[in-house]
C-alpha cells in the first residue's frame, strides 16, 4: 500500500491489493499527508481483519452510547445525572444516525468545527472525550475495528484564579445572609457547589468537628475537618437529624447562581466564578505550607496534575530554587576547589573537585508522594 498525489487532486491517494487480489484506489480526503498516512494504515487494517476474521458487523452508534451511559451510570449515578447525560445527549444527536463504523476523522473535526461556535473550548474537549470514550469501550468489545483518528485540540490551560483577603471581605458584605454561610462554608471546606447544597445533616459531626461529602464527581465520599469558622456557620444555621444542610424559607436551595453573580457585581469582584472559592481553599493551603499531596486529599481530586497548579504558591518555592544558584556567585576558590576548574563565563563548570560550600549547602524538596513509595 502506497500514498501519492494526482494532478487533479490536492489531497493524498492511496493504493491497495484488496482481499480479492483486486487492485484498489482511494482518495483519503486529506492534504495532510500524516493523516493520509494514518487513514491508510486503519484501511490496511480493516482489510486484514476482515480477510481473516470476516467483516465486523455495523453497529448503531446509539447502541454503543447506550452501552457506555449504562456503564456510567452504574460508576457514579450522581455525575452521570449532573453531566454525562446531557453530553451524551448532544453526541446522539449529531452521530446518532451512523454506525460506529462510519465515525472517521472528518465527522469528528466537522463535530468540532461547529460546536466552537456556542460553546467553550473546555466543553468542547469534554464532549470529544466522551466520544473517545464510547468508541474506544466498542473496539475493546468488538464492535469497531479500529479507532478513527482524533483532531488535535490545545488543552485548556487550568483556571487558578482565587480570592484574595480583601475581597473576600467586601464579597462577604456584598452577600445576602443565607448566602453568605454558604460562601463561608466553601472557602472553609473546599467543596464543590453540587458537594455543599446537597449537603445532608446525616453527614455533619458536629462533635468530632467533621462533615462527609457523598456523591462527589468522583464518586468517592471524602470527609473533611471543619475549621472553627465552618463549625459556626453549621451552629447557626441549626443541626437536625436530617435534610439540607442549606435551605432557604426552609427549602432546600438548588442553586445560587443568580445571587452570587449579584453579590459579586455589587462588590466589585471581577473574573470569579463561585467555583473559584475551591481554588481559594487550596491555593491558602498550599501557602501555608500544606504538601500538594495532603490538598488533593482535602480536595478530593483524583490526579496529582490537578493540583500541580498550585506548586507555585508554596512558601520558599523561589528562594529554595534560586538558593541552589547562588553558590556559583561565590570567589572562585570557595567554589570550585583550589584544583577545580573556574569557569570564565559562569556556564562551562569544567572539572569540580570535591568542595565544603556545595556539600553544606541544603535545600529540602518536599515529596509528597515519597510515603505512597511513588
Amino acid at each position: 500500500m502506497r500514498i501519492y498525489k494526482r494532478n487533479n487532486s490536492p489531497n493524498w491517494w492511496a493504493t491497495w491489493y484488496g482481499q480479492n487480489g483486486r487492485r484498489r484506489r482511494k482518495s483519503t480526503g486529506t492534504e495532510d499527508k500524516d493523516l493520509a498516512r494514518t487513514i491508510v494504515a486503519k484501511w490496511q487494517q480493516e482489510d486484514f481483519l476482515e480477510r481473516h476474521f470476516g467483516t465486523i458487523p455495523d453497529t448503531p452508534f446509539q447502541d454503543s452510547l447506550v452501552r457506555y451511559g449504562q456503564e456510567r451510570k452504574r460508576e457514579n449515578p450522581q455525575a452521570y445525572e449532573d453531566n454525562v447525560k446531557y453530553r451524551l445527549q448532544r453526541l446522539i444527536d449529531s452521530f446518532g444516525h451512523l454506525n460506529i463504523g462510519d465515525i472517521k476523522f472528518v465527522n469528528i473535526q466537522d463535530y468540532a468545527d461547529l460546536r466552537f461556535k456556542s460553546v467553550s473550548r473546555a466543553t468542547v474537549l469534554k464532549e470529544l472525550s466522551t466520544l473517545k470514550a464510547i468508541l474506544n469501550k466498542a473496539f475493546r468489545e468488538g464492535f469497531l475495528p479500529t479507532m478513527p483518528p482524533f483532531p488535535k485540540i490545545k488543552p485548556v490551560q487550568g483556571r487558578n484564579r482565587w480570592l484574595t483577603v480583601e475581597e473576600e471581605v467586601r464579597l462577604l458584605k456584598a452577600a445576602s445572609p443565607h448566602l453568605k454561610l454558604i460562601i463561608q462554608f466553601a472557602l472553609d471546606t473546599g467543596g464543590r457547589r453540587s458537594e455543599i447544597l446537597k449537603l445532608d445533616w446525616q453527614n455533619v459531626d458536629l462533635d468530632r468537628g467533621f462533615i462527609t461529602f457523598t456523591k462527589t464527581k468522583n464518586g468517592e465520599d471524602r470527609a473533611v475537618r471543619l475549621t472553627e469558622r465552618a463549625r459556626k456557620v453549621l451552629v447557626e444555621i441549626g443541626p437536625k437529624k436530617s435534610g439540607n444542610v442549606f435551605t432557604f424559607n426552609d427549602k432546600p436551595i438548588r442553586s445560587v447562581k443568580t445571587s452570587f453573580d449579584s453579590a459579586r457585581e455589587k462588590a466589585g469582584v471581577e473574573d470569579f466564578r463561585f467555583h473559584d472559592l475551591r481554588h481559594t481553599f487550596a491555593s491558602r493551603l498550599v501557602q501555608q505550607g500544606i504538601p500538594l499531596y495532603e490538598v488533593m486529599q482535602l480536595t478530593g481530586h483524583k490526579s496529582f496534575q490537578m493540583v500541580q497548579r498550585y506548586a507555585h504558591l508554596a512558601p520558599e518555592f523561589q528562594e529554595k530554587a534560586i538558593s541552589a544558584l547562588e553558590v556559583y556567585g561565590q570567589p572562585a576558590p570557595a567554589i570550585y576547589g583550589q584544583g577545580g576548574a573556574c569557569p570564565s563565563d559562569g556556564h562551562n563548570l569544567g572539572t569540580v573537585t570535591k568542595n565544603s560550600v556545595l556539600d553544606s549547602l541544603s535545600i529540602t524538596l518536599k515529596n509528597p508522594l515519597a510515603s505512597q513509595g511513588v
